[in-house]
């Protein structure tokens, strides 16, 4: 066996005098190269941007049904947030999407129900049981 000195290498043939490839050791595996090209993509582009909501908590927003009144009577809120309707009344009530959406049914008096809005808009509603009980629900 002849020793080489360190990165050197004999001339590789065969007895026909063909040449012979020979393949280094530092040749990425195949999967190493679509990585490489989504690591250096993202270099080149900086962060993707985060979907719709991402990484953000969702709240939920209180709403007391007390004195036959919805309290507050507008909420603001962001898609994905909920809204809970909390009965303080000795009646019954509802919370009735004025277009087609929701409808809690009845509320008991200190039974509650909750919404969430998982789109932009602006949703009117009222009391089934009570016409001049209404509200809004602003969704951002």
């Amino acid at each position: 066996m002849s020793h080489h000195p360190e990165g050197s290498f004999p001339a590789l043939t065969s007895e026909e005098g063909s040449h012979a490839t020979l393949t280094c050791a530092l040749t990425p595996p195949p999967l190493a190269a679509p990585l490489t090209a989504l690591a250096l993509g993202a270099l080149l582009t900086g962060p993707a941007a985060p979907a719709a909501g991402a990484g953000r908590t969702t709240t939920e927003t209180t709403v007391v049904i007390e004195g036959y009144e919805f309290v507050p009577a507008s909420v603001t809120i962001h898609a994905g947030d909920s809204v809970r309707w909390v009965n303080k009344d000795y009646d019954e009530h509802t919370s009735t999407s004025d277009e087609p959406g929701w409808d809690s049914g009845a509320i008991v008096p200190d039974g509650d129900f909750t919404q969430v809005f998982p789109t932009r808009g602006t949703f009117s509603y009222h009391c089934d049981f009570h016409s001049t009980l209404t509200g809004k629900v602003i969704v951002e």
